[in-house]
């Protein structure tokens, strides 16, 4: 079994490969040589643990002490090699369970401190569990991985429709525009820059730009802003469409505010002219003075009689 789980075959076989001179004339053979010089290795360690838990999965259902003395005859710990095929072995089974709430609990994480429901700590490389009664061997149910999510990705469906495969809709700065790709190509000549300019993006981008950009190894060649009618066609929006009607809607506001704004600032420049009568009223404009006729000294005395110091 550690040979299986272990050792790889021989790579490159063949006469001529990775230093083979066997069928080499003599004429091209050294004269001197070392023994070893000519046998260069050609096997790696590595660990292929298909195998060993495809035979545990095949114990599930047994008695973990048989399984392991049966392990433990055939994985002898008289070399480095099968001590490792042991440590793997141990690995894969959770052994120290027990019963908590009603579920069965075990101590994974880190160093094996923590403690957590055999359920959650079940992954791919334990996924094997005792089961802290029968101490049968059990296989625990794994939870499919947790993806990243692509926010690239997703930000691409919500700002491009793809309408063949060179021609796409792409919203730009809030605006809907079509434009029309072309592929990068296959391969580069000699003194051919990888850099493609990109229309839509107004730079430079090469391949792996394009890939976040479009999903695809294209550039933008050519792009058009869409009409009302296709907008209502493909049925998508300009975003700054809505900030344009607030603006129109705003603008009567701000010119009347602009035109009282103004006329305060002439009747202000022209009581310097007129007959003024000064304000004690004890506070921050206590020494400026309005033009009796004014329309902010009538608002005064109204305040003043409405709510006296």
């Amino acid at each position: 079994m550690h040979k299986v789980v272990v050792e790889r075959p021989r790579w490159n076989p063949g006469p001529g490969k990775r230093g083979r001179r066997a069928n080499l004339p003599d004429e091209l053979l050294p004269k001197c040589e070392g023994i070893r010089r000519p046998h260069p290795k050609r096997k790696g360690p590595t660990d292929l643990l298909g195998p060993l838990k495809r035979w545990l999965r095949s114990q599930v259902g047994r008695p973990w002490d048989d399984v392991y003395s049966e392990a433990c005859a055939v994985i002898k710990p008289d070399s480095v090699v099968r001590a490792h095929i042991k440590t793997h072995l141990l690995e894969f089974v959770q052994r120290h369970t027990f019963l908590k709430e009603g579920q069965v609990w075990c101590f994974a994480g880190r160093w094996g401190v923590q403690e957590m429901p055999v359920a959650i700590a079940a992954t791919h490389w334990s996924p094997f569990h005792v089961d802290p009664v029968t101490r049968l061997l059990v296989e625990s149910p794994i939870h499919p991985r947790r993806s990243w999510r692509d926010k690239k990705a997703e930000h691409r469906i919500l700002t491009q429709h793809w309408l063949n495969e060179t021609t796409l809709i792409r919203r730009l700065n809030g605006n809907w525009f079509e434009c029309r790709v072309e592929a990068f190509p296959r391969r580069t000549l000699k003194g051919d820059s990888p850099w493609r300019f990109d229309l839509a993006e107004k730079k430079l981008i090469c391949r792996s730009n394009a890939q976040d950009i479009y999903g695809r190894n294209v550039h933008c060649v050519t792009k058009r802003q869409l009409s009302r009618r296709e907008l209502r066609k493909f049925g998508v929006s300009n975003t700054n469409q809505a900030f344009n009607q607030l603006e129109r809607s705003l603008q009567p506001v701000a010119a009347w505010l602009a035109d009282d704004c103004a006329s305060a600032f002439r009747r202000c420049a022209v009581h310097r002219l007129t007959a003024t009568t000064t304000l004690n009223h004890g506070g921050r404009m206590a020494n400026i003075s309005f033009d009796q006729d004014s329309p902010f000294f009538r608002d005064y005395q109204q305040t003043s009689q409405r709510f006296p110091v």
